[in-house]
């Protein structure tokens, strides 16, 4: 056989192989699954008691399938008002968080909203809201 033939079998060969190699990861299917938020404290409708508690006990997780982006916890009054904000970058499958809120000027019982927003690097999104209370 002649030199040129048989580099003109390998030379097809190799750019096939790399072709096919391409279509295998242009088909790779992108993930779509929301990340999982699963509040722990605040519970909805808790009724927390400023004289036996001196803060709000805030306790949740997040995870995803693949691979967590960004999760942002705020708290706002009945007025709408944010009273507490922590964004964290989080590179992980898993996050857990644990702070605490302590409000000031609360003379009856006030009703707060809980809101954890959490996004993941395929940029698949998912909020959770609770709401509580607040008294004296």
């Amino acid at each position: 056989m002649n030199k040129k033939y048989i580099m003109a079998i390998l030379s097809m060969a190799f750019l096939l192989a790399g072709l096919n190699s391409c279509d295998k990861e242009e088909t790779k299917a992108t993930d779509s699954e929301k990340p999982v938020i699963n509040i722990q404290e605040p519970m909805l409708n808790d009724t927390i008691s400023l004289a036996s508690e001196d803060s709000i006990h805030i306790m949740l997780s997040v995870s995803d399938n693949d691979e967590l982006h960004e999760v942002a916890v705020n708290i706002t009054n009945d007025a709408g008002t944010n009273v507490f904000s922590k964004k964290s970058d989080v590179d992980a499958k898993t996050f857990t968080f644990h702070d605490h809120f302590h409000p000031h000027g609360i003379t009856n019982v006030t009703l707060f909203t809980l809101k954890v927003e959490a996004s993941d690097h395929n940029s698949n999104e998912e909020e959770k809201s609770i709401k509580f209370f607040v008294k004296p």
